[in-house]
């Protein structure tokens, strides 16, 4: 059975999108783990590279521009993917949990297939085959398509620009998790990137908007009340996870070797509100 891929992305910065994919990935593999099986990987596609730091790991040259420039051969994506166990070095044991980790070289690698993408289509052109856009959105599924028969869950750290790559990822994926700090400008900015996953739905690529997931929030503040109850007007309360209130927990996880918050303090509000949407992802199967 094929993965099932979700993206965590906001073109806002700022709001989480690295802390809630490596939490939602820790949290899925340890469901898989104790209903007897199954993995789970993250793709970082941000060249910062902050979902292997943020889990505690180093990439020692290992990225996933990379695989995008080969010919999706499966050595070289299994030697660039990592394991995220860390149980060996006293931390977080996470046996079925692994990362495809980004570095600066990403950005360069992109640079490289939209080239490689505008003679393609230079020479389609010249032949009188007609666009050739159809390779830039299926790119992932080329390259990474071996990754879907791996594993169980693929959750696909994106950066605030996708450029030209937003499409493929949004081809390569099944469906999309938004945090949005519940400001006035974070509202904003989800709203023009959530049009953005609805028109290539409506151009045919078949992505669901999974949850938006407020981040940040102080709940007693009436600014904050008032954006909950606009999101959820224009997203519906299904689609609202449970607010990730803001607190120093969820910056003090990753310092404290490595962690997320639901391994660094689970019973915090926090860790309670990411819990629950693992969960409710689980429950969809």
């Amino acid at each position: 059975m094929a993965a099932k891929v979700f993206t965590v992305e906001n073109r806002k910065g700022g709001v989480g999108k690295t802390t809630t994919a490596v939490t939602l990935a820790v949290g899925l593999a340890r469901r898989l783990h104790d209903d007897g099986g199954g993995n789970v990987l993250v793709i970082d596609m941000d060249p910062q590279g902050d979902a292997a730091r943020g889990l505690g790991l180093n990439p020692n040259g290992r990225c996933v521009s990379n695989v995008l420039l080969s010919d999706g051969n499966v050595d070289i994506l299994r030697d660039n993917v990592i394991s995220a166990d860390r149980g060996d070095d006293g931390g977080p044991s996470r046996s079925n949990l692994y990362v495809l980790p980004a570095s600066d070289k990403l950005s360069e690698a992109k640079e490289d297939i939209l080239t490689e993408f505008a003679l393609l289509a230079a020479r389609s052109m010249r032949s009188r085959r007609g666009g050739n856009e159809a390779h830039l959105v299926d790119i992932l599924d080329e390259k990474l398509g071996l990754a879907k028969q791996a594993f169980a869950y693929i959750i696909v750290d994106c950066p605030p620009t996708l450029d030209l790559l937003q499409q493929a990822v949004h081809q390569y994926a099944d469906y999309a998790i938004v945090p949005v700090k519940v400001d006035f400008h974070g509202a904003s900015a989800t709203g023009r990137h959530t049009s953005n996953i609805l028109q290539d739905q409506a151009e045919g690529i078949d992505i669901t908007i999974a949850a938006i997931v407020p981040t940040f929030v102080n709940a007693r503040h009436n600014l904050t009340k008032s954006m909950m109850r606009e999101l959820t007007r224009v997203y519906g309360k299904q689609v609202i996870a449970m607010p990730v209130p803001n607190t120093v927990r969820v910056a003090e996880a990753p310092a404290s070797g490595g962690r997320t918050v639901l391994e660094y303090m689970p019973d915090s509000p926090a860790a309670i509100a990411y819990q629950d949407l693992v969960d409710r992802l689980y429950a969809q199967g």
